[in-house]
Protein backbone atom coordinates (compact mmCIF):
# COMPACT_ATOMS: atom_id res chain seq x y z
CA UNK A 1 0.00 0.00 0.00
CA UNK A 2 1.45 3.20 -1.01
CA UNK A 3 2.10 5.91 1.84
CA UNK A 4 3.84 8.53 0.04
CA UNK A 5 4.51 9.43 -3.31
CA UNK A 6 5.18 13.41 -3.91
CA UNK A 7 6.39 12.68 -7.79
CA UNK A 8 4.58 15.68 -8.94
CA UNK A 9 5.61 17.90 -6.60
CA UNK A 10 9.52 17.13 -7.60
CA UNK A 11 8.78 17.57 -11.22
CA UNK A 12 7.49 21.23 -10.10
CA UNK A 13 10.22 22.27 -8.24
CA UNK A 14 13.10 20.57 -10.97
CA UNK A 15 11.03 22.87 -13.07
CA UNK A 16 11.34 25.53 -10.56
CA UNK A 17 15.01 25.19 -10.19
CA UNK A 18 15.93 24.84 -13.97
CA UNK A 19 13.40 28.24 -15.19
CA UNK A 20 14.85 30.39 -12.17
CA UNK A 21 18.18 29.49 -13.03
CA UNK A 22 18.13 30.03 -16.85
CA UNK A 23 15.97 33.24 -16.72
CA UNK A 24 18.05 34.82 -13.87
CA UNK A 25 21.28 34.18 -16.48
CA UNK A 26 19.86 35.66 -19.09
CA UNK A 27 17.95 38.38 -17.06
CA UNK A 28 21.29 39.12 -15.00
CA UNK A 29 23.36 39.47 -18.71
CA UNK A 30 20.95 41.87 -20.44
CA UNK A 31 20.94 44.03 -17.39
CA UNK A 32 24.70 44.20 -18.09
CA UNK A 33 24.85 44.17 -21.37
CA UNK A 34 25.42 47.90 -21.63
CA UNK A 35 26.85 50.53 -19.63
CA UNK A 36 23.72 52.92 -20.20
CA UNK A 37 21.24 51.87 -17.20
CA UNK A 38 17.87 52.66 -17.57
CA UNK A 39 14.71 52.52 -15.00
CA UNK A 40 13.79 49.11 -17.58
CA UNK A 41 17.03 47.79 -16.55
CA UNK A 42 16.80 48.27 -12.71
CA UNK A 43 13.79 46.25 -13.12
CA UNK A 44 14.96 43.27 -15.08
CA UNK A 45 17.98 43.22 -12.71
CA UNK A 46 15.56 43.15 -9.71
CA UNK A 47 13.35 40.22 -10.47
CA UNK A 48 16.95 38.30 -11.55
CA UNK A 49 18.24 38.80 -8.26
CA UNK A 50 14.47 37.18 -6.96
CA UNK A 51 15.31 34.64 -8.90
CA UNK A 52 18.49 33.69 -7.96
CA UNK A 53 17.98 34.35 -4.15
CA UNK A 54 14.53 31.53 -4.96
CA UNK A 55 17.00 29.17 -6.01
CA UNK A 56 19.48 29.59 -2.96
CA UNK A 57 16.03 29.19 -1.31
CA UNK A 58 15.82 25.95 -2.71
CA UNK A 59 19.27 24.63 -2.45
CA UNK A 60 19.14 24.94 1.46
CA UNK A 61 16.03 23.74 2.36
CA UNK A 62 17.12 20.73 -0.15
CA UNK A 63 13.29 19.53 -1.43
CA UNK A 64 13.28 15.51 -1.91
CA UNK A 65 11.15 12.66 -3.72
CA UNK A 66 9.85 10.48 -0.86
CA UNK A 67 8.00 7.43 -1.63
CA UNK A 68 6.70 5.32 1.66
CA UNK A 69 5.03 2.08 0.44
CA UNK A 70 4.05 -0.63 3.29
CA UNK A 71 4.00 -4.24 2.42
CA UNK A 72 4.44 -7.70 4.15
CA UNK A 73 5.40 -6.28 6.99
CA UNK A 74 7.87 -3.77 5.53
CA UNK A 75 8.31 -0.32 4.80
CA UNK A 76 9.69 0.70 1.38
CA UNK A 77 11.50 3.97 1.16
CA UNK A 78 12.97 5.45 -1.84
CA UNK A 79 14.04 9.70 -1.95
CA UNK A 80 16.62 11.55 -4.17
CA UNK A 81 17.11 15.26 -4.15
CA UNK A 82 14.54 17.60 -6.35
CA UNK A 83 17.69 18.84 -7.96
CA UNK A 84 17.90 18.42 -12.12
CA UNK A 85 21.68 17.06 -11.52
CA UNK A 86 23.48 15.78 -9.22
CA UNK A 87 20.57 13.19 -7.60
CA UNK A 88 21.99 10.50 -5.30
CA UNK A 89 18.98 8.00 -5.12
CA UNK A 90 18.38 5.66 -2.47
CA UNK A 91 16.45 2.92 -1.28
CA UNK A 92 15.76 1.31 2.06
CA UNK A 93 13.47 -1.59 3.54
CA UNK A 94 12.80 -1.65 6.93
CA UNK A 95 10.57 -4.42 9.24
CA UNK A 96 7.94 -2.65 10.93
CA UNK A 97 8.87 -4.57 13.74
CA UNK A 98 12.23 -2.70 13.42
CA UNK A 99 10.91 0.86 13.70
CA UNK A 100 12.35 2.39 17.16
CA UNK A 101 11.13 5.90 16.77
CA UNK A 102 11.14 8.73 14.45
CA UNK A 103 12.68 12.27 15.01
CA UNK A 104 11.91 15.25 13.56
CA UNK A 105 14.12 17.90 12.83
CA UNK A 106 13.28 21.69 12.25
CA UNK A 107 15.83 24.31 10.30
CA UNK A 108 16.05 27.52 8.16
CA UNK A 109 13.10 29.03 9.87
CA UNK A 110 10.95 25.92 9.83
CA UNK A 111 11.18 25.93 6.24
CA UNK A 112 13.64 22.62 6.12
CA UNK A 113 11.89 19.98 7.74
CA UNK A 114 13.75 16.38 8.15
CA UNK A 115 13.41 12.74 9.20
CA UNK A 116 15.06 10.38 10.98
CA UNK A 117 14.35 6.61 11.61
CA UNK A 118 15.86 4.84 14.32
CA UNK A 119 16.01 1.32 13.98
CA UNK A 120 16.39 -1.28 16.66
CA UNK A 121 18.94 -3.52 15.66
CA UNK A 122 20.87 -6.55 16.92
CA UNK A 123 23.57 -4.63 17.94
CA UNK A 124 21.67 -1.35 19.26
CA UNK A 125 19.45 1.20 18.23
CA UNK A 126 20.89 2.93 14.88
CA UNK A 127 19.80 5.61 12.76
CA UNK A 128 19.23 6.23 8.81
CA UNK A 129 20.24 9.47 6.89
CA UNK A 130 17.56 11.99 7.22
CA UNK A 131 14.79 12.52 4.72
CA UNK A 132 13.49 15.85 3.96
CA UNK A 133 10.19 16.43 4.14
CA UNK A 134 10.17 19.69 2.55
CA UNK A 135 8.46 19.26 -0.81
CA UNK A 136 5.54 17.00 1.42
CA UNK A 137 1.99 19.10 1.60
CA UNK A 138 0.88 20.10 4.72
CA UNK A 139 -1.68 16.48 5.00
CA UNK A 140 1.21 14.27 3.56
CA UNK A 141 3.43 15.24 6.46
CA UNK A 142 1.02 14.65 9.08
CA UNK A 143 -0.29 11.51 7.26
CA UNK A 144 3.43 10.41 6.96
CA UNK A 145 4.47 11.06 10.69
CA UNK A 146 1.24 9.81 12.29
CA UNK A 147 1.82 6.36 10.21
CA UNK A 148 5.12 6.26 11.42
CA UNK A 149 4.82 7.30 15.00
CA UNK A 150 1.77 4.46 15.34
CA UNK A 151 4.21 1.62 14.02
CA UNK A 152 7.14 2.66 16.42
CA UNK A 153 8.06 0.69 19.39
CA UNK A 154 8.92 4.13 21.34
CA UNK A 155 5.75 6.31 20.25
CA UNK A 156 5.91 10.15 20.41
CA UNK A 157 2.57 12.01 22.67
CA UNK A 158 2.33 13.95 20.01
CA UNK A 159 4.09 14.49 16.17
CA UNK A 160 4.04 18.31 15.79
CA UNK A 161 4.63 19.75 12.92
CA UNK A 162 4.23 23.53 13.65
Amino acid sequence: MEIINNQLQVAKIKLAYIVSFVLGIVLLAFAFSSYNFTLEKYFVLIIAILLIIYLIYLIIIKPEYVYFAEGNYKIQIKNYPARPILRKYKAYEIKINDLHHIEVKYSFFKLKIELILWIKTSKGIGKYPALSLSALSKNEKIKLLNYLNKNSLVKQKSVNLF
